[in-house]
């Protein structure tokens, strides 16, 4: 009887240590640090000098290489417009002649004095410049929940494969000073394909090292590249006459260029008519002609005097337009030639990350992830955005997404809608054909189907929030790591799968959407809208509203 008591009461006192114990390791691994990878250009990148000393300035500051060519007041968009126009109208002659050879040179001319500090050389290489960081003195940033930040900073030029070693790195720093054996990764755009770049190697056992990553959040990722770029590189541009009214109708309603609404309106209705008159068809037909001519000249020499030449554009682009786009500006798809090292080094990424598996038909990052999950217990959310549209010149740029990338890309895989419009019964039907249709996926205002993500129960979608707006959608990224990667779409009712952010809340899509009745391309509702400015420019003329002065200039 003794030994029985003596024995309960060992338990007892077992349990009543083993307990706070456990929920003590568990805490811990609520509460590891957060590895925070920004996306490009967030770091700062200083001009060096042969020895590789900081170029200063008149004031004593280093020079930033993003900016050493724009001229002060002046952003490089608007830099970029002053050098073209004056090429622009050299245009008509060589459309009348039919040689555009000195039109394409000079339009490749204006942008070298734009980009020529930023730009690599041919092996993806800046000898001339480099980033400022002692990362070693860095105090960890509190953010929400009491998680400590650590920001990762690189060269956003160079190729993910090759920051993922400086990742590794940086890492086991913050490992070991917080006496820690993993950490949460945090990463933004292009700090996607950083951190994955880095969990692949380390998940192949590049390092001398433990697998570090706890749970992963990737945010607005280009994962699976982004149209815009793919598209760009590998000279696919598409001139479409509707895809450009809508763009029009849905940008103007998104964005406050004109002071009077008549004149946004008078802008929308009459790109329609012209549209709807085919005339705006025939003038892309003509402009889709001249860029025909020009394109095998102007991709690559525009690529390779600028952004082509940088790595990390390179892995945003997707398996699609991959093989295309090293062909277009490289003239060939192997490692050879002038560019050899460069193409190398863009392939160890493709190759590791945005292949396509033949045993799976997705890229390779898809069998990764699942497997850190099933081997690590690493969990990935994804954080995506829809409601916004990219530019009009690529075929798919017009799927809903968030002006840089489609929400089938920033999700990795969802089915998003045409912007302005919702699912057709027809789309719905094969959507619910699907084997694994879950209602609770499709979103309420019938524009997005998550089902058929990566990971459908950890994929968030924010309507209505640009590429650029990321803080905003931070508290869900913040709750994932506290919850240790158990929060899941349908286990917190304050973050909806989909939702709105408004005034620091939470609120799930409703049915309605304004934007569905923006755009048309129906001829008779178009007409009615051509009728109804007339009379508003008609009444505001009467009013005394509107007035042309063609005396004033």
């Amino acid at each position: 009887m003794k030994k029985l008591i003596a024995l309960v009461l060992s338990l007892i006192m077992l349990t009543g240590y083993a307990l706070p114990a456990a929920a003590i390791g568990v805490e811990s691994e609520k509460n590891l640090p957060v590895i925070y990878i920004v996306g490009k250009q967030n770091s700062p990148v200083y001009k060096t000098d042969a020895e590789g000393n900081f170029l200063l300035d008149e004031n004593g500051k280093k020079i930033q290489i993003d900016n050493v060519n724009t001229p002060l007041g002046m952003t490089r968009e608007e830099y970029i417009l002053t050098q073209i126009e004056p090429v622009i109208s050299e245009l008509l002659p060589a459309v009348i002649s039919g040689d555009y050879s000195e039109y394409t040179q000079a339009l490749i001319d204006t942008f070298v004095p734009v980009y020529q500090d930023a730009v690599l050389n041919e092996d993806g290489i800046d000898p001339d410049g480099r980033i400022d960081w002692d990362y070693s003195v860095q105090k960890p940033s509190k953010g929400a929940g009491g998680l400590n930040y650590y920001y990762f900073r690189y060269d956003w030029r160079y190729s993910p494969y090759e920051i993922a070693d400086e990742l590794h790195q940086f890492v086991e720093y913050v490992c070991k000073k917080e006496g820690v054996e993993k950490v949460n990764i945090h990463a933004r755009c292009y700090g996607s394909n950083v951190a994955m770049a880095y969990i692949a190697k380390s998940e192949k056992g590049f390092y001398d090292a433990p697998f570090r990553v706890n749970n992963l959040a990737l945010n607005t990722t280009p994962l699976d590249g982004y149209i815009v770029v793919g598209a760009l590189m590998s000279g696919s541009i598409t001139f479409d006459s509707d895809m450009i009214d809508r763009y029009v109708s849905l940008y103007l309603n998104d964005n406050d260029i004109f002071d009077d609404p008549l004149l946004e309106t008078t802008a929308v209705v009459l790109i329609s008519v012209l549209n709807q008159a085919k005339v705006l068809g025939w003038g892309l037909d003509k402009i889709q002609e001249i860029y025909e001519e020009i394109a095998d000249e102007v991709v690559p020499g525009l690529a390779l005097v600028s952004y082509g030449t940088f790595p990390s554009y390179w892995s945003m682009i997707g398996d699609k337009y991959y093989d295309k786009a090293k062909l277009t500006v490289f003239g060939t798809t192997e490692p050879e030639g002038k560019y050899a090292n460069f193409i190398t080094k863009i392939d160890n990424y493709h190759e590791l990350i945005g292949e396509i598996e033949e045993e799976t038909g997705k890229p390779r990052y898809a069998s990764l992830l699942k497997r850190c999950e099933e081997n690590f217990g690493m969990k990935t959310a994804i954080l995506a955005k829809y409601g916004s549209i990219s530019f009009p010149f690529f075929e798919g740029s017009d799927i809903t997404g968030d002006a840089r990338g489609t929400v089938t890309e920033l999700s990795l895989g969802a089915k998003g809608t045409v912007i302005g419009e919702t699912f057709t019964n027809k789309e719905l039907d094969e959507i619910r054909a699907l084997e694994d249709y879950d209602e609770r996926y499709l979103s309420p205002d019938n524009k997005v189907y998550a089902g058929t993500c990566l990971f459908p129960e950890t994929t968030w979608f924010s309507k209505n929030l640009r590429h650029m707006d990321l803080t905003q959608i931070d508290p869900i990224v913040t709750e994932f790591f506290l919850s240790d990667g158990t929060l899941t779409v349908h286990s917190d009712e304050r973050y909806p799968q989909f939702h709105e952010y408004e005034n620091g809340k939470f609120t799930e899509v409703t049915p309605d959407d304004e934007t569905d009745k923006v755009w048309t391309n129906n001829p008779y509702v178009v007409l009615i809208r051509f009728i109804t400015l007339l009379i508003s420019i008609l009444t505001a003329l009467i009013n005394g509203e509107l007035s042309f002065d063609f005396n004033n200039k």
